[in-house]
């Protein structure tokens, strides 16, 4: 079977399992790429493709020094997922599945650089409460830093899916997790909840919990432009990227630094194992790690059972005292 046909077929399953856009349109993106590579090696139809060739993009694509090794994998994690559903369609045999020998390459680790507690105070303080906007915005900014949610996650939170105490959230594959609202967040959602109110009290809104100045739900581009407006008023060191995602990053490593657990941890964030966990913990300085030990240390909860600065008694036979 030709690359066209099995790519079609390909992606109208990514809608039937209800892949997000994002998702579709990365899928198309690095196989339409890949697949012009092979089509320069003289390839059109499925069953040709060998290891050897699937290495030779890899090594074409490093060799243009344009991508760092995370980007790469992300490609041939894309195309594995591709060969996975050729092998289920039985398009081809496991057995050539081109792919399932091909290894990932070596990523440098990363430590994420994220915000300090100073630069989210400047960054929430930024917008006040003298109109609707500000007021969403700045309820907005909250959810981001203290829930750790995605901005597509965000923009799709409905008024049904907030109670007092949590928030249902509909994350990357269609997953569902409840997220908690602290006590500073739901005071701040319920003045925008009054705002909002009033500000579309003549006119019908949406369905969606943050409303655009139309009473339309807000997008991800929105929430960009929020982020970044704050920012650029609130002296944010240049190592920071400030974007959305670099709140979802700071709740993590605050998390941590709190003491959550890596599983809660990945719960919360929606991930599907503790993996990305560990690459946030990477981000908590030694100083840190020390004083978390400190306050987790076995026998701190024993200190008041310790005797401290009493002599013991020595009951040594008389002699081997004389004899030392």
């Amino acid at each position: 079977m030709d690359f066209t046909n099995c790519y079609e077929e390909h992606l109208a399953n990514l809608e039937i399992l209800g892949r997000n856009k994002g998702t579709i349109n990365n899928h198309i993106f690095y196989l339409n790429r890949i697949f012009d590579f092979l089509k320069e090696q003289g390839l059109s139809e499925i069953e040709e493709i060998e290891p050897r060739h699937i290495r030779r993009y890899i090594k074409a694509t490093l060799d243009r020094g344009r991508e760092k090794p995370i980007t790469i994998n992300k490609s041939t994690y894309i195309l594995r997922s591709f060969f996975n559903f050729c092998v289920e369609e039985e398009i081809i045999l496991e057995s050539k599945n081109p792919i399932r020998h091909i290894k990932n390459l070596k990523q440098e680790k990363r430590v994420l650089v994220t915000f300090n507690d100073a630069e989210v105070t400047r960054i929430i303080n930024y917008y006040n409460d003298n109109s609707y906007t500000d007021v969403r915005n700045k309820t907005i900014l909250m959810a981001l830093f203290d829930m750790g949610l995605r901005a597509s996650e965000v923009c799709g939170i409905k008024n049904s899916d907030v109670t007092q105490t949590g928030v249902l959230i509909r994350g990357k594959g269609s997953k569902e997790r409840v997220v908690y609202i602290s006590p500073i967040v739901r005071k701040q959602m319920k003045k925008y909840e009054r705002f909002r109110q009033n500000r579309f009290k003549k006119r019908q809104p949406t369905e969606y919990y943050f409303l655009s100045q139309h009473a339309d739900q807000i997008f991800r581009s929105t929430i960009n432009k929020i982020l970044d407006t704050a920012c650029k008023n609130a002296d944010i060191r240049p190592e920071v990227r400030a974007s959305p995602h670099d709140c979802r990053h700071y709740f993590a490593q605050k998390q941590l630094r709190n003491g959550i657990d890596p599983y809660s941890l990945s719960r919360l964030m929606g991930h599907y194992d503790t993996s990305m966990t560990n690459v946030y913990l990477r981000g908590i300085s030694d100083a840190d790690i020390v004083e978390r030990g400190v306050q987790t240390s076995p026998i701190m909860d024993l200190k008041g059972q310790i005797k401290w600065g009493n002599k013991i008694k020595d009951n040594r036979p008389l002699l081997e005292k004389k004899t030392k």
